[in-house]
């Protein structure tokens, strides 16, 4: 089963400032309709680690008592081994946690103000999400009918209108959020669908907001390309198949530039960005420069068309796991697009490179 972790980006999880009575906090409850009787509560560290276990129980009658310890508020995930997995905060002392498997997107929190407003925070974007998606289906097949000016037009609309829309319920729950923890997840969330630029005014605003929070401001330090933790060392590899189903290796390429490139055809920043990479790539590369495509779609029609309408000349490969692809922990990366140059020696010397900066950059290490 998939772990409820559909929003959790991997690197913007929340190490808080202090608050008022954090410190040792307990999460109890009941597990119903689960095969497997072990429960975990685990820390979710910063910048895309793996998570950490605080204490683990066995089911007692469908119940469980977890103890955890924090010096200040951040995001932990109760975990059934195999199973779902739920966000909270330690924003209070006693958390109580009621979870039917069989159902476990409608778990109920009580004790936690934080873990609630997660839980619904998840439930309203991932219903608004879905009509992104529909609106996203809906526009690609009328571009591949040739639909007349006229209703593309309208479709464009409709779809950055539902776009908006889901973007508008992320800056809702960062201005009326108590919880630095929650704020921080919310803007991991964001960087799915906001421009750049909006994203940027939106950590402002949460830095402003919770102005001793370091890792709210270390995000917005991340959203500039600083602090990357991959910065000068050597990319992980990848090896994943073409649309053919051909296995590519990012190895093969060494010995040359490579813009690895992080993208998905229902990601709307992502095709913004699209013809911006395109000109880089047509203007270097006979410059020993080329451009490695990850997908991070789960539907391979559309990957596929996406290429195809964008003029994506290079080379593209796909796990077609969306969200859960181990590449987001390996990458150590919490929204697309994002992408890391890589040079012929394999290491990577920059990231986050969108619009002007890519060719830029490209200018400066090819010219």
């Amino acid at each position: 089963m998939k772990k409820y972790l559909i929003f959790i980006l991997a690197a913007v999880s929340i190490v808080a400032c202090k608050t008022k009575d954090n410190g040792t906090f307990t999460v109890t409850g009941k597990i119903l309709n689960t095969t497997s009787d072990t429960v975990y509560l685990e820390e979710i560290p910063f910048a895309a680690q793996k998570a950490i276990v605080i204490d683990s129980t066995t089911l007692q009658n469908n119940s469980f008592n977890l103890k955890g310890i924090a010096p200040d508020e951040r995001l932990f995930a109760l975990t059934i081994h195999k199973g779902p997995q739920i966000l909270l905060v330690n924003d209070s002392k006693n958390i109580e946690v009621t979870l039917d498997v069989n159902n476990f997107k409608d778990y109920q929190v009580k004790g936690s103000k934080a873990s609630s407003s997660l839980k619904q925070l998840f439930s309203d974007y991932d219903a608004q999400l879905t009509k992104v998606k529909k609106a996203y289906t809906v526009l690609d097949s009328l571009q591949e009918k040739n639909a007349n000016d006229s209703t593309l037009k309208l479709h464009f609309l409709q779809r950055d209108n539902e776009m908006n829309k889901l973007n508008t319920i992320i800056i809702d729950f960062v201005a009326k959020t108590e919880s630095p923890a929650a704020c921080l997840q919310a803007l991991g969330m964001a960087t799915r669908s906001m421009d750049l630029e909006e994203l940027q005014t939106l950590a402002a605003k949460a830095v402003g907001k919770f102005k001793d929070n370091g890792n709210i401001q270390k995000f917005t330090a991340m959203l500039k390309g600083e602090e990357y933790p991959l910065l000068n060392k050597q990319a992980p590899e990848i090896a994943l198949n073409t649309p053919e189903g051909k296995t590519v290796k990012l190895s093969d390429y060494k010995g040359k530039y490579v813009l690895v490139d992080f993208w998905a055809s229902w990601c709307k920043p992502c095709r913004q960005e699209n013809p911006h990479v395109v000109k880089a790539y047509n203007k270097y590369k006979d410059k020993n420069f080329t451009i490695l495509g990850v997908s991070l779609d789960n539907d391979k029609k559309s990957w596929v068309d996406a290429i195809a309408k964008d003029n994506l000349t290079w080379t593209h490969i796909s796990d077609l796991l969306q969200w859960d692809t181990p590449l987001i922990e390996v990458y150590k990366f919490d929204g697309i697009p994002f992408n890391v140059l890589i040079d012929p020696s394999g290491k990577i010397i920059a990231t986050g490179l969108r619009g002007d900066a890519l060719e830029k950059k490209l200018g400066e290490v090819l010219n």
